[in-house]
C-alpha cells in the first residue's frame, strides 16, 4: 500500500473522491479541506510571526497528521478489504455461476436418467410379468413332467454327464426301496449287482447315444435282486453336447419265470420226446432180445441137462471128464448171459410201488458178465472196487442196470484208439447217498463238448454207430430216482462219470420235498 502525503508535500488544489481512490492520496474530506484552507489561511497571514507560529502549529499538525493517517489506513486498509472481497464475491459469483450450470446440466441429465430408470422400470416390471408367467408355465409344467413319470410302473430316472443320478419317478423308489433324495447325488451303477457291466453299458451309451433292452439286475435297499431290462438314450444341449441320459428300466421278473417256466417244459417235452424214442426202441430191443433168450433157453438147458447125465456116467478118472466140467461151467454161463438178457430187456412196466432194494455191486456184476468177452477180446484191464458198509439202495433195477451198462459200454468206446486202455470202477457212501464211479483212460471230452453230452441225440460217434440217446436216457432214469450224473474230464486225462443215487427211497423223497 502507497504511503500517504504530508502537508508538507500536499498541492494546493484539493483533489476529488475518484482523484483520491486513483492516486492513492487523501480524499476531499471535511478534515482534509480544512487542514488545506488552515494551512493557506496561515500562509496568506504575514503579520504572524511565522517561527513562533509554526512551532506551536507544527506540534498540532503531527498530532493532526498522525490521527490522518491512522484514519486512512484504516481506510485504505477497508477499501482494500472491500476490494478483495468484491474480487472474492466475483470469484465465488463466477463459480456459483458455472456450479449452477453444471447443476443445471446434472439436473437435466439426472432428468434424462430418471426417464431412462423409468423406462427401464416398466421393461423391467414387463419382464418380470413375463418371467413369472414362464416361471408359472414351467412349474406347470414340470408338474404335468412328474406327473408323467410317476404316473410309470418303471423305473424312470435322469443322470448328468458322469452317471449321477438327478431325478427319478415314484416307481424308482417303489422298486428299490430307496427315498428319491437317497438316490439324488449318487452314482447309477452302484445300485446294480453287476456293476462292471453297468459302468459298461453307460459307457457304450455315451458312445452310441443308446441302448436297447440291456440286462441289469437291481439290488434292493433290502438286498432283494431284481432282474430289469435297461433302455436309455443320451440327452444334449444345443450345442449336442452330452449334458446327461435318460434310463428306463423294466422289471422282468415275471418275464423270467414265464422264460424258466417255457424252458422247464422245453425239458419235459425234450425228456418226453427222449423217453418216447426209447421206450420203442427198447420196446423193438426187447421183444427181439427176449425171442432170442427164449429161444437160446430151452436148447441151453438141455445141452446142460446131457452134459450132466454124461457126466453123471463118466468116471473122474476119465480125461473126458474134466472137459465135460468145463462145458457144463460155460453152458451155465450161457444159461446165465441168456438170463440176464430176459431181466435186461424186459420194459420196464413197474410203478414206484415196484422199487425194491438191491445192492449197486450185483448190479454191476451183472452187467460185467454181459460184457465180459468184450472186455476180454478188446484187452481192457477193468478194476472195480466197492467200499465196506456200501449199503443196499431203493431202486428199480432194470433202469440201473441199463445205466451202468450204457456208461460201461461208452467207456470201452473210448479206449478203442488209446494205448493205455483201463477202467476203475468205484463204489462207496457220500453222505445219504452211494456214489458210483465209472473211470477210463480213454482221450477225454473237449469242453465244448461235455456241455452237450447229455443232450438228446447228441453224439460224437459216425452216422449209424451211434443215436446219441444212450446219456440222456442215463440222466433221465438217474432223475427219476432223485439222483445225479456227473462228468468229469480233460482232453488227453481220460473221463470220469460219477452216478448219485440217494439210499432212501424216491417216492419217500418226493412226498417228503411235497
Amino acid at each position: 500500500m502507497r504511503k500517504v502525503k504530508t502537508s508538507r508535500n500536499l498541492k494546493t488544489r484539493i483533489a476529488t473522491s475518484r482523484e483520491a481512490m486513483d492516486r492513492k492520496i487523501p480524499a476531499p474530506t471535511s478534515s482534509n479541506i480544512h487542514h488545506g484552507h488552515l494551512v493557506l489561511g496561515m500562509r496568506n497571514v504575514n503579520h504572524i510571526e511565522y517561527e513562533l507560529w509554526e512551532q506551536d502549529v507544527g506540534e498540532y499538525l503531527r498530532v493532526v497528521d498522525k490521527g490522518r493517517l491512522d484514519r486512512a489506513n484504516r481506510y485504505y486498509n477497508a477499501m482494500n478489504n472491500v476490494q478483495k472481497l468484491l474480487m472474492e464475491v466475483n470469484r465465488r459469483s463466477a463459480e456459483l455461476q458455472i456450479a449452477n450450470e453444471e447443476m443445471q446440466a446434472t439436473n437435466e441429465e439426472m432428468q434424462a436418467t430418471n426417464e431412462e430408470m423409468q423406462a427401464t422400470t416398466e421393461e423391467l416390471q414387463s419382464t418380470n410379468e413375463e418371467l413369472q408367467s414362464t416361471t408359472e408355465e414351467m412349474e406347470r409344467a414340470n408338474a404335468y413332467r412328474q406327473t408323467l413319470m410317476d404316473s410309470m410302473t418303471d423305473i424312470l430316472l435322469t443322470t448328468d454327464q458322469s452317471g449321477v443320478i438327478t431325478d427319478v419317478n415314484t416307481a424308482t423308489e417303489l422298486i428299490s426301496g430307496y427315498q428319491k433324495d437317497e438316490l439324488i447325488g449318487q452314482p447309477l451303477h452302484q445300485f446294480f449287482a453287476e456293476q462292471d457291466r453297468a459302468q459298461a453299458g453307460i459307457a457304450q451309451l455315451q458312445v452310441e447315444g443308446g441302448l436297447s433292452n440291456y440286462d441289469l439286475t437291481v439290488v434292493t435297499k433290502a438286498g432283494r435282486e431284481v432282474p430289469v431290462s435297461f433302455n436309455a438314450t443320451v440327452l444334449r444341449d444345443p450345442d449336442n453336447r452330452i449334458t446327461g441320459l435318460l434310463g428306463t428300466a423294466r422289471d422282468v421278473t415275471k418275464q423270467k419265470q414265464a422264460e424258466q417256466e417255457l424252458q422247464k417244459l422245453v425239458d419235459e417235452l425234450r425228456e418226453s420226446q427222449s423217453k418216447v424214442i426209447q421206450a420203442g426202441k427198447m420196446t423193438a430191443m426187447g421183444t427181439m432180445t427176449a425171442g432170442v433168450a427164449h429161444e437160446l433157453n430151452n436148447p441151453m438147458m438141455g445141452i446142460l441137462n446131457f452134459i450132466q447125465y454124461s457126466l453123471k456116467h463118466t468116471s473122474e478118472d476119465d480125461r473126458r471128464y474134466t472137459v465135460l466140467q468145463d462145458a457144463e461151467r460155460e453152458t451155465k454161463r450161457c444159461v446165465e448171459i441168456v438170463q440176464n438178457l430176459l431181466t435186461f430187456s424186459r420194459m420196464d412196466t413197474e410203478g414206484e410201488e415196484d422199487y425194491q432194494k438191491e445192492s449197486c455191486a450185483a448190479i454191476l456184476d451183472r452187467v460185467l458178465k454181459l460184457l465180459s468177452y468184450r472186455i476180454e477180446r478188446e484187452k481192457v484191464a477193468l478194476t472195480q472196487h466197492t467200499a465196506q458198509g456200501t449199503p443196499d439202495i431203493w431202486m428199480r433195477v432194470n433202469n440201473i442196470q441199463q445205466v451202468f451198462f450204457n456208461l460201461l459200454s461208452n467207456a470201452l468206446d473210448a479206449l478203442k484208439t488209446s494205448e493205455k486202455k483201463e477202467i476203475h470202477v468205484d463204489m462207496h457212501r457220500e453222505g445219504e447217498f452211494v456214489e458210483v464211479s465209472f473211470a477210463d483212460s480213454g482221450c477225454g471230452i473237449p469242453p465244448e463238448i461235455r456241455q452237450k453230452i447229455f443232450d438228446p441225440f447228441f453224439t460224437t460217434k459216425p452216422v449209424g454207430q451211434a443215436t446219441g440217446l444212450g446219456l440222456s436216457i442215463c440222466h433221465s432214469l438217474i432223475k427219476t430216482h432223485n439222483g445225479e450224473i456227473l462228468c468229469e474230464s480233460e482232453p488227453g486225462a481220460g473221463t470220469k462219470f460219477k452216478v448219485l443215487l440217494p439210499i432212501k427211497k424216491a417216492k419217500a423223497e418226493k412226498k417228503q420235498n411235497e
